[in-house]
């Protein structure tokens, strides 16, 4: 399997880290983007790790261990495709734009 980050996932790792090198230090910020980026390289290994999306039919949903993040992402042939780093704080959208 490949892994895939699409461009609001990469949109939002960026915004996660500028976010917390402001608000804490770079150091914080560089380990929280290393446990998203280890947790959904899992994915590569087993691709069903996530649970069913509640809300679109073939999306998983992804819960990164000890952050308050979800990793939206579908499997399409050999790739796992990534389509949001989203905090769980937010409104859940009805749809994963990817």
């Amino acid at each position: 399997m490949k892994l895939v980050w699409l461009p609001f996932a990469s949109f939002d790792l960026s915004s996660i880290a500028e976010y917390h090198e402001t608000a804490a230090t770079p150091a914080l910020a560089d380990k929280l983007i290393q446990q998203i980026v280890r947790s959904a390289s899992a994915l590569i290994e087993n691709p069903h790790l996530g649970r069913p999306s509640e809300s679109v039919d073939g999306i998983h949903e992804l819960h990164v261990p000890h952050l308050p993040y979800l990793l939206p992402y579908r499997v399409i042939d050999d790739r796992v495709e990534i389509l949001r780093v989203f905090h769980e704080a937010q409104d859940r959208p009805s749809v994963w734009h990817t």
